[in-house]
């Protein structure tokens, strides 16, 4: 049974606490027990799954995970005698839930506000979809069709990036993923048989996966400390927890008795998600220059990927942006797309929320997000409502007389903007408008009942109290969305996966 923790904990205690155990004995613990909780599926059962005691329920998060298993990297001794046993991990894990908050003493509003906020950066990354985010990577950077000739990802940048193609290299994450589930979190490259590697493209014999693991997926404890030391991971101990772990960055650990322990199971595909290569380009690609080209080319990319998807609704006419002005010098939103009884008007964004946004509200919360979506909000979706009912010659072919929605696409979720709290510091606007993610939008364009336009015109009708969101719009996937569908077979195991919704866990 748990052992109750008292509120607060020092992080001071919660480390000397970790520290208590050899990491060559409590790493490989974490790692087993993460690989019996791969998927949300299973941590939403986690004492059942374990054989707990039910006070346990809610502990076993990869979060956690991730925190304790770096920790122990970075600071335990391998001097000490205790042995960890699931008893030490489980009160390891319920002093980490009652670690104490650094803005504890702040006003109750701006405290709550800002803890919101922390909890879900910190813990819902963690629990996107897996087969939509795998799918993903492949559907948005090598099936859609840039408009302009892209500055960065131009033939050969994968090989260069990656050292593989994008597919190997998503295929790669799903084996990782399925010999950790099956090997207690242990990977090791001497159980997988060369003739099974036939399935990739250019990844087909050990040295070759070896050489892409050591360059992207693989650490150590050598290479952590120093990271540690250096003061990468964050200035405040209390703040660690809510910062991205090095462990999601480099998810494969050495010197533990095998090629490689994987601590956090999850982790593995986050590696390979549409996230993990960003951060894997963003490495890559280094000085401003090359970033700006780099981030320009992701943005042309979102922003077909988008029109692609809002070609897959029903009965819609889909126009993409509009130039107007004195020498088309102007621009409308990305997208107009009309149907029956709607207009839909949309602005993708590739920009990510940064450290600073999911660390709850500061002095720059409300200016780092205008900065990002506020254009969008309170100008250009505006704009191009009022352009359209005022029969701007340029926008003469878009009906004027239905309701218009407006959405600001973003690749990755902003947590919790679309809630009253948090939107009050983007601009107020006449077209009801909301923020959605890529995963959102996916579902909502092959959502039948109702349909997107049903839901919204409902909506519209009577508007939430509680603020807008498309995932609550069209919740639910009722079909499979046929481009995340057509990029999950072109995976190496793609046409043996289900694809549900949920990650298999064998190839």
């Amino acid at each position: 049974m748990v052992r109750s923790s008292r509120f607060p904990i020092s992080d001071r205690e919660y480390v000397q606490r970790v520290r208590r155990h050899p990491p060559s004995s409590l790493l490989p613990l974490i790692a087993q027990v993460s690989s019996l909780l791969p998927t949300k599926v299973d941590w939403q059962q986690d004492w059942v799954r374990l054989n707990r005691h039910r006070s346990a329920k809610g502990l076993y998060r990869p979060w956690a995970f991730a925190d304790a298993a770096w920790v122990s990297l970075t600071r335990g001794n391998e001097h000490r005698q205790r042995l960890a046993a699931v008893d030490d991990l489980e009160e390891i894990l319920a002093q980490y839930v009652a670690l104490d908050d650094l803005y504890r003493h702040l006003p109750v509003g701006e405290r709550l506000s800002g803890f919101l906020l922390r909890m879900a950066g910190q813990q819902f990354t963690w629990q996107e979809d897996d087969f939509s985010e795998l799918a993903r990577s492949v559907a948005l950077l090598v099936q859609t069709e840039p408009t302009k000739p892209l500055n960065a990802l131009v033939d050969g940048w994968e090989q260069e990036v990656l050292g593989c193609p994008i597919s190997d290299y998503v295929g790669l994450g799903q084996m990782l993923f399925t010999v950790a589930i099956h090997r207690q979190g242990r990977v090791d490259l001497d159980w997988v048989p060369e003739n099974e590697l036939a399935v990739f493209k250019e990844l087909t014999s050990r040295a070759v996966v070896k050489a892409v693991l050591e360059q992207h997926f693989a650490t150590g404890a050598e290479e952590e400390r120093a990271r540690a030391a250096a003061g990468l991971i964050s200035s405040d101990p209390l703040m660690r927890r809510y910062t991205p772990n090095p462990l999601r960055s480099r998810p494969l650990v050495r010197g533990f008795g095998c090629d490689y322990l994987v601590p956090v199971t999850p982790a593995v595909l986050g590696k390979v998600s549409p996230m993990g290569l960003y951060y894997t380009g963003i490495e890559h690609f280094g000085g401003s220059k090359a970033f700006e080209r780099f981030a320009g080319d992701l943005g042309e990319l979102f922003e077909q990927y988008v029109g692609r998807h809002l070609r897959l609704l029903p009965d819609a006419e889909v126009h993409p942006e509009i130039a107007y002005g004195k020498g088309g010098g102007q621009n409308s939103v990305d997208w107009i797309v009309v149907l029956p009884g709607l207009v839909l008007l949309l602005d993708a964004k590739s920009a990510r929320p940064t450290a600073g946004l999911r660390l709850g509200p500061q002095q720059t919360f409300g200016e780092e997000l205008n900065q990002k979506l506020g254009k969008a909000i309170g100008k250009q979706i505006p704009n191009t409502a009022k352009l359209i009912r005022d029969r701007h010659p340029k926008f003469a072919h878009i009906p004027h007389d239905r309701p218009m929605f407006g959405i600001v696409m973003t690749v990755e979720p902003y947590h919790l903007v679309n809630t009253p709290e948090f939107r009050n510091v983007l601009p107020a606007t006449d077209v009801p408008t909301v923020v959605a993610s890529a995963s959102e939008l996916e579902d909502a364009v092959v959502a039948t009942d109702p349909t997107l336009e049903e839901a919204i015109l409902a909506r519209i009708e009577q508007p939430p109290a509680a603020g807008w969101s498309l995932r609550a719009l069209a919740d639910g996937r009722p079909v499979i969305n046929p481009i995340l569908d057509e990029a999950w077979a072109s995976l190496p195991w793609g046409a043996e996966h289900s694809s549900d919704g949920e990650f298999s866990e064998s190839p």
